[in-house]
């Protein structure tokens, strides 16, 4: 049996036959976990710059330090909520685009600061990990139908494609300073893997082909060079000229030493919607 007949015959959920996406328990599931992550990120709404970063139980934490991630992953999280028609979730859209666009977009060096305290850069660092999720924001924003989406896609392009996107290789380096000068060698696979979410959402809102052969490029550095060559175990961290850098220990949070799997869970994903979008080729079948 092909891997496309797998995907479309499959056991759904508890044996039941079918592709799940088609399960209507399965669906049904879906949209429970859904409406409850918007129900509970409602709480992040504030009446000020920003949004109110939440603790376990939904309550304000009272260290308010916004980072760029988090404000572009509520508009792309509330973008599909508008889609499935969850109460409030224009207004948290609508909130996010403006904050992205009056506060963490750069007026003086262009692009977007990594992090804000209201209305206060804390942080002025230009990374790529932030700036490709900017481009998600705006990707989910336009599939929404939101009235500045295509000004921010344009915008997100136009600095991805000056300071980020290194053609030679077909992959984005990592970190700037606030002004562009540079201050680092460091390459890495998390804001590539994120690079490619952010392209394939382009491609599904755009339908421009360079979204789908740039995610395609990232796709095959990571999977077909460097997986085969590593075990099948991918090294996160690289330096200027994508050498491993064996030796690299970072922020335990975003750049933990050696390998994290779940990043390569995420990557697994990623290669199998770009083989969807490609049109399912059989030679190219994960």
């Amino acid at each position: 049996m092909t891997t496309k007949q797998n995907l479309e015959t499959g056991p759904g959920p508890q044996g039941a036959p079918g592709l799940w996406l088609q399960n209507t328990t399965h669906l049904k599931w879906l949209k429970r976990q859904s409406r409850s992550l918007w129900s509970f990120f409602d709480a992040s709404l504030q009446n000020g710059p920003g949004f109110s970063l939440l603790d376990v139980q939904g309550n304000p934490l009272p260290t308010q330090v916004q980072e760029l991630h988090t404000t572009a992953r509520l508009v792309h999280s509330y973008a599909f909520g508008c889609v499935h028609g969850h109460v409030g979730a224009q207004n948290i859209v609508d909130h996010g685009m403006a904050y992205l666009n009056r506060c963490h977009k750069d007026p003086i060096h262009g692009g977007y600061v990594w992090s804000l305290k209201g209305d206060t850069v804390a942080d002025g660092t230009k990374l790529a990990y932030g700036h490709v999720f900017v481009m998600l924001a705006a990707a989910s924003a336009k599939l929404a139908g939101h009235s500045d989406a295509d000004d921010l896609l344009d915008d997100i392009n136009d600095v991805l494609d000056r300071y980020f996107w290194e053609e030679d290789v077909g992959l984005f380096c990592d970190e700037w300073s606030r002004d562009w000068a540079p201050f680092s060698s460091y390459r890495g696979m998390n804001a590539n893997m994120h690079g490619v979410e952010a392209l394939l959402a382009s491609y599904e809102a755009t339908g421009r082909e360079i979204y789908l052969t740039r995610a395609g490029r990232i796709l095959d550095f990571f999977t077909n060079k460097m997986a085969p060559a590593e075990n099948w175990r991918l090294p996160e961290h690289y330096s200027s000229d994508w050498t491993i850098d064996r030796k690299y220990v970072g922020n335990h949070m975003f750049r933990p030493a050696g390998t994290t799997p779940g990043h390569s869970f995420e990557l697994g994903r990623l290669l199998l919607q770009h083989w969807d979008l490609s049109g399912r080729p059989a030679s190219d079948a994960p």
